[in-house]
């Protein structure tokens, strides 16, 4: 029988068991290491040059030999002015990158015992890292294109329909004939507020997946992008950006992709009728995306608002590009984004109420 990747344990090389036996010194050489690529040469965020800097372990930071700065292994990078231990923020950074669906600000402030407001920022501190830092070389080879909606969930109405014994004779004749019939103008249906406000923060949110020619490996790469509507010129645009020519794009029988055969060779499966062509036409491993973003709406953060919608879907294409990496590089891929990203412009100051102000639209 085969084995998935996820339970093998190949991808078992780093664990919480590990982090939870280092002391507060270790858990800060690690977080140097991950930075520097060294435990005895650092870099000077002021000078930039790398020497093996005075340590001052009551401070655990560094002094810099040449400017006489003093420095940290946070220092320039969205952990700055942190409040947390060292050996907490690894444990924190690691539940999140080792979450196969993502995690939750209260799952994550219970597991560590810290505010929620702690979590949500540190949350949305990775989030952003993993945005600014994403791939955005053009994709090529095959690839699958699709859109899906997400947002703006109708609320159940509060009082309980009971159907009598006529709506319920009505309801098998209509299946026994085969009729689609439309539903009311209530509780939620056409026309009503709850529909209104639904359709005003739904968002579509369009995945380009990079495919393995070879059969059965999946996905390569993926890039997302948040738009309003699903149409062609949210398509064609996004396509333009980040698909390279002469490549092959697959798609669904929407017509928002019917003039990428201007550009690319283009194919499409009509979804109505069948998942694969019979010559293999699909975009299976688009769906594949989109069902890793449902769990992660469904079970872990339940509401998905416009405008952290893309920092959302950036972190499922990651975790999709990242499913075949252990836990050891999984963590030093996002370790990489983090240390390369600087301060963090949209979460500085949040509890203060610096905000980022609007929501990612066609990036």
């Amino acid at each position: 029988m085969v084995q998935a990747y996820v339970a093998s344990s190949k991808r078992r090389d780093f664990s919480l068991f590990e982090i939870a036996n280092f002391s507060e010194q270790e858990a800060l050489m690690f977080l140097a290491e991950q930075r520097w690529k060294s435990k005895d040469k650092q870099i000077c965020p002021a000078c930039g040059v790398i020497d093996k800097h005075y340590f001052r372990k009551n401070r655990n930071q560094w002094r810099c030999k040449h400017c006489d700065r003093c420095f940290s292994v946070t220092s320039g990078t969205p952990l700055a002015d942190h409040k947390l231990s060292f050996k907490k923020m690894l444990m924190a950074i690691f539940l999140y990158s080792s979450s196969v669906k993502g995690i939750s600000c209260v799952d994550l402030s219970a597991k560590l015992r810290v505010q929620v407001k702690t979590a949500h920022m540190l949350i949305g501190k990775l989030r952003e890292c993993l945005l600014r830092q994403r791939d955005l070389t053009p994709l090529s080879g095959l690839v699958h294109v699709d859109g899906g909606h997400f947002g703006g969930k109708p609320r159940k109405p509060n009082v309980r329909r009971k159907p009598d014994a006529q709506a319920i004779a009505d309801k098998v004749e209509q299946q026994l004939s085969g009729k689609k019939k439309k539903a009311p103008p209530q509780y939620g249906y056409a026309g009503t507020r709850s529909n209104i406000e639904r359709r005003k923060n739904r968002r579509i949110v369009m995945v380009m997946r990079e495919v393995f020619l070879e059969e059965g490996k999946g996905a390569k790469r993926t890039i997302v992008s948040v738009a309003m509507a699903e149409d062609s010129a949210s398509a064609e645009a996004l396509a333009r950006r980040y698909i390279a020519d002469d490549t092959l794009i697959m798609s669904d029988e929407s017509a928002a992709y019917l003039r990428l055969s201007q550009w690319y060779d283009h194919k499409s499966v009509e979804h109505s009728k069948e998942f694969v062509t019979f010559d293999g036409v699909n975009e299976n491993q688009a769906e594949s995306f989109y069902s890793r973003l449902r769990r992660c709406e469904y079970g872990v953060v339940h509401r998905i608002t416009p405008k952290y919608l893309m920092d959302l879907a950036n972190e499922i294409a990651w975790r999709e590009d990242t499913r075949r990496m252990t836990e050891g590089d999984t963590l030093k891929d996002l370790f990489n984004k983090l240390f390369r990203n600087g301060l963090s412009r949209w979460w500085r100051g949040y509890h203060q109420g610096h905000h980022r102000g609007m929501e990612l639209l066609m990036l």
